[in-house]
């Protein structure tokens, strides 16, 4: 319980710190294309999407959905990129113009099948404004051409500051002429046009707006009934974009060909279907600076933590020594304790007991249970290699030996170093 509690406060010692010094930092954007609806940073697109949801006359939608997916469902086909064969003839095929689309993307890619049902949809009578940085696939195919992408991204963080800016001229008859001033990192994208160009797909082709030097930055085909409009700088329709005085005006003049209709904007081009979901758990604390760096410390101080904590911790292990033996300490203190009683013939008498189980345990020989006559003292003799009269006399002195017998020391000491000699 304590140990929670410290811990609690090691961490709001760390992130309430951090949170207070950066709660009221200067606010640095994130310069980062990502026209992402929930994105409110300078090219995001959180505050285009609810302008435009606030302001178009009809309704606006906003989905995460391909061109194949809102074409009908009784519209069977597969891309031809599957190697599979489809029954239905997509040319007659397509999404119903109910409503005109707006796409943005940084590159956007669109297979043949796509293809054929954007332009059955203009055809039709729908109209779709697609901008982006580049056009590949059978798209560019069909329309023959490409875009010119020059920019580079590191000139887009130096926007809060005012930029060079390029004259922008609308050329298209039913705009009239008119000159807007827009920073120059954000329109220097062009198309590529070939001198002869493929009138397949499109009635005419018409320049909608072109930079000083004549090069076209936006363009529409008249298809059929509809309008297909091509914007090679994305990055104007932003929340930077929507958000300038002097950038709007351009927004709203591309999005006037789409009006009367209500309008749909797919970010399947540039988030996928599952864009909508692949949003961070932690997008409160990371969208914020505070908590961001708070969120930061407090993991490094938890990794700090871990570092320092992670020894094992135990008590040491004390050296166990072997038990010493003290047999031999017993026996001298016993044999101090029959020297201090002074009690000699008990010595005797014990120490007789211990010789005579030597005896009978190497020689065979028992001396207690054996008569003691010339034979026997002859037997221990002969084994133990003594005397035949020293033996003889130490049995003889034995032998006169009881509890109450007064030994002197001298004799004892006799007397014992004769049974350690045999």
């Amino acid at each position: 319980m304590k140990k929670g509690i410290f811990y609690t406060i090691f961490i709001l010692l760390l992130f309430l710190p951090m949170y207070w010094l950066n709660k009221e930092a200067f606010i640095r954007h994130q310069w980062v294309p990502t026209f992402d609806t929930k994105d409110k940073e300078p090219f995001g697109a959180y505050a285009f999407d609810k302008i435009l949801n606030d302001s178009w006359p009809e309704e606006y939608l906003h989905n995460y959905l391909s061109f194949y997916a809102l074409a009908p469902s009784d519209n069977q086909y597969l891309s031809e990129e599957t190697g599979e064969d489809y029954d239905n003839d997509y040319d007659t095929v397509g999404i119903p113009p109910y409503y005109n689309l707006l796409v943005i993307a940084n590159y956007l890619y669109l297979d043949s099948v796509e293809t054929k049902i954007l332009l059955n949809y203009v055809e039709k009578g729908g109209s779709a404004i697609l901008a982006t940085n580049d056009i590949s696939g059978a798209l560019q195919d069909s329309l023959n051409i490409s875009i010119n992408h020059s920019f580079l991204y590191e000139d887009l963080i130096n926007l809060s500051v005012k930029q060079t800016e390029e004259n922008i001229r609308f050329c298209a008859s039913d705009s009239g002429e008119i000159v807007l001033t827009l920073p120059q990192p954000l329109v220097k994208n062009y198309f590529e046009i070939p001198d002869t160009v493929n009138y397949t797909y499109f009635d005419s082709l018409y320049r909608i707006s072109t930079v000083s030097d004549e090069k076209t930055i936006s363009l529409r085909y008249a298809i059929g009934e509809g309008n297909l409009i091509i914007i090679a700088n994305p990055l104007l329709f932003t929340n930077y974009g929507i958000l300038n005085d002097s950038i709007n005006p351009y927004i709203w003049k591309h999005l006037a060909y789409l009006e009367g209709k209500p309008l749909m904007r797919t970010e399947y081009y540039e988030k996928g279907s599952q864009g909508g979901k692949s949003q961070s758990e932690f997008r409160v604390i990371l969208r914020e600076r505070a908590f961001r760096w708070a969120y930061y410390t407090i993991l490094a101080g938890l990794l700090v933590f871990m570092i320092f904590t992670a020894k094992r911790k135990q008590k040491i292990i004390p050296v166990i020594r072997p038990p010493a033996n003290k047999m031999l300490d017993f026996v001298r203190s016993i044999a101090g304790l029959y020297l201090l009683k002074n009690n000699n013939a008990d010595i005797l008498l014990k120490k007789q007991i211990y010789w005579g189980e030597d005896l009978k345990r190497k020689y065979g020989i028992d001396i207690v249970n054996e008569r003691r006559d010339y034979d026997f003292y002859n037997r221990v003799a002969t084994k133990t290699g003594q005397p035949f009269d020293e033996i003889r006399r130490l049995f003889i002195d034995l032998e006169v030996i009881n509890e109450s017998t007064f030994v002197p020391d001298y004799e004892m000491m006799r007397l014992v170093a004769k049974m350690n000699k045999i």
